[in-house]
């Protein structure tokens, strides 16, 4: 059974990830979008041993910092930003939207 991660910012429960899955909360508005998705992907590289853990938010906020300042370099691919672009060599496998119930990133 996966372990149980929850993702919070600024105080809320943003995204619950478990092994390679994640929901993201319905008010999570779009413009923090990327980064809660961002701090979930680091989450579940944690659980699936890519990364050294344990999770902390500290060390979940600079992952988040350094994609986003990693996709807004020139050059660097991006998406929209339901289906923003995290790192240049991955995107999150299974992360769900909850206000519309579909699939968000590889399809």
């Amino acid at each position: 059974m996966p372990e149980i991660q929850i993702i919070s910012h600024r105080g809320h429960t943003a995204a619950i990830v478990a092994g390679d899955s994640a929901i993201v909360a319905q008010h999570v508005p779009d413009d923090l979008l990327a980064h809660v998705q961002a701090k979930a992907l680091y989450a579940m590289q944690i659980q699936a041993g890519e990364l050294p853990g344990p999770y902390t938010d500290a060390d979940a906020e600079r992952y988040a910092h350094t994609a986003a300042s990693t996709a807004a370099r020139p050059g660097t691919p991006t998406t929209n930003q339901r289906n923003p672009t995290l790192s240049a060599s991955r995107r999150p496998a299974r992360l769900t939207d909850t206000d519309s119930g579909r699939r968000r990133g590889r399809s």
